[in-house]
Parts: structure tokens; C-alpha cells; sequence
């Protein structure tokens, strides 16, 4: 009896070792589509406990295409990506186990997908398969138009306070700008949207961070006529693709998300979902004619 459920549990492992199949899914009913945790536009958790968001609407519509429900995974960023796409899509969860079968909002970018491991010498994205393109995000500056109409020198910083997320790129860029000289007007937030409620408010100047995030939080549709936002912010890169992750040996699943993003561009859906938050969507990097 303890051999065979040695024997059982050696096959139980084998089978969570692989991804799931096209068929998989569809026999359970449901697709587990990892998001990020209070992270709007992207996805958030509405005030009636709904889930919403531009990528929750992409994974409903991945969920329709195999004719099966999503079943949202929600994740807090960890430390880097690396560890992201190792407990949410490759392993799973160190704790509850929990493992996605897609996860959306992944850098598609040919220099991280090309990153090795300095201890193994292996590809660090190994694991994983990151495709499907869907948008095209960026790094910018917002300031309240009647302090700072336009920014040509991030020197203007050396005299105006800008709000940051701890830990983003913004942040390490602005803090260490010319040796440090604007560190003092940096101010450093561990949630975003404080930093947007404090800029609403006037508590600071300005206001570094992602074009979707900004555009939805500060309505900026509706209010242009106060705030100025730049283009990109020189120094750092400033703009890259989104694109969605999964593992390795989910080869069939990986061509038929493709498929899937690949319609929702060609009938203009992608751009529409992105209409329905107030935002501006920019054609990925990778597929611009």
C-alpha cells in the first residue's frame, strides 16, 4: 500500500510538472489568467468586488476563444520579473501552489528575453514563453500646467518636486540624475496613486510614472487644459511592448493567444478595450507598420 501511493504521488508531480493543454482547460471549464494586483488600468478590483481592467478584458476574451471561464489570478509585483514569471507561470506559488496558465502584462522585449543567469550561463526567461504583443507602454512626466507648462532639462527638478513610485524606473533615474542633485525634490511613495492624489492636490509638482496609469488616474482626457505630459522621459528607456507569458511546454496554448491578440488588433477590439478605460493605445513596437 505505501508503494503504490509512493507510485500515485510520483505521478500526481509528473503531471503538475507540465503545463496544462488546450484540452486540460477545457475539460476543467476554466483558464487561470494571472494579472497584477491593484494595478489599474490594467486590473483592479472594483468598489462591488468585480474585476476590471484592460487586461482583464483581453483575458475574457482569451477565456471565450476556448469557449471556457477565466479564473483571475491576482499577484503582487515581486522583486523583479524574474520572480514573478517563476511563482506565478513556471513553478507556482511558493506558499498556496497556486500556478497560471497565461499571465498578462509581461515586458516583450528582445534585450530581457535574451538575459542569461551570471551563475548557470541559462537564458533567464528559460522557463517561460513571452508573445502576443498587445500594447506599446511608456515612461512620462505630468506637471500642472500653470507651474510647469514644459519640461526641456530634467534640471527644472532642482527647483520643483515630482512624485515617483519607490523602486521604479523613474525613481532610480530622477534620484540619481547628475550625481544626485534633484534627489531632495524626489518624492518617493510606495503606492502610486498616492502620488496622484498628492499631485491632484497640489502637494507636488509634478508627476513620473506609466502614460496608462496617468491618463486613467488623472482622467486626462477630460483635464489637458491642466496638465502638460511629455512624450517620454530622456535618459532612460522610456518605452516598450507588453506582451503575455507561458510556460515553456505550452506550445499549443502560446500559437492560440497569438491567434487571439492577433484578431483583437486586426478588428481594432485592443483599441476599443483601451477606449473604454481612457487611454491612448499605442500600437506595439513589434508589429508598428
Amino acid at each position: 500500500m505505501k508503494f503504490l501511493t509512493i507510485i500515485i504521488s510520483i505521478f500526481f508531480l509528473s503531471l503538475c510538472s507540465h503545463a496544462r493543454s488546450i484540452e486540460d482547460i477545457q475539460a476543467a471549464g476554466e483558464i487561470v489568467i494571472a494579472v497584477y494586483n491593484d494595478f489599474p488600468p490594467y486590473s483592479y478590483v472594483d468598489s462591488n468586488g468585480e474585476a476590471k481592467g484592460i487586461d482583464i478584458e483581453i483575458g475574457k476574451r482569451i477565456a471565450e476563444s476556448l469557449n471556457v471561464k477565466p479564473k483571475w489570478y491576482f499577484t503582487d509585483a515581486g522583486e523583479d520579473m524574474d520572480g514573478d514569471l517563476r511563482n506565478v507561470v513556471w513553478k507556482g506559488n511558493p506558499v498556496h501552489k497556486t500556478r497560471a496558465d497565461v499571465m498578462m502584462r509581461i515586458p516583450y522585449d528582445y534585450n530581457y528575453m535574451r538575459e542569461t543567469d551570471a551563475s548557470t550561463g541559462t537564458l533567464r526567461t528559460d522557463m517561460v514563453v513571452i508573445k502576443s504583443p498587445y500594447h506599446s507602454e511608456r515612461w512620462v512626466i505630468v506637471t500642472h500646467k500653470e507651474t510647469i507648462p514644459s519640461i526641456n532639462t530634467m534640471g527644472i527638478f532642482a527647483y520643483n518636486t515630482v512624485g515617483v513610485e519607490l523602486d521604479t524606473l523613474p525613481d532610480k533615474y530622477l534620484s540619481m540624475h547628475n550625481g544626485g542633485l534633484l534627489r531632495k525634490n524626489v518624492k518617493r511613495y510606495a503606492r502610486f496613486q498616492d502620488a496622484v492624489k498628492d499631485f491632484q492636490d497640489g502637494k507636488i509638482d509634478a508627476i513620473a510614472g506609466l502614460q496608462s496609469q496617468l491618463e486613467f488616474l488623472l482622467d486626462y482626457e477630460k483635464n489637458q487644459d491642466k496638465y502638460f505630459m511629455t512624450k517620454e522621459i530622456l535618459g532612460i528607456k522610456s518605452k516598450w511592448d507588453l506582451g503575455i507569458a507561458v510556460r515553456m511546454d505550452a506550445h499549443e496554448l502560446s500559437n492560440h493567444i497569438d491567434g487571439v491578440i492577433s484578431q483583437l488588433y486586426q478588428d481594432n477590439t485592443l483599441k476599443s478595450i483601451f477606449d473604454q478605460y481612457h487611454v491612448t493605445y499605442n500600437i506595439p513596437i513589434s508589429i508598428s507598420p
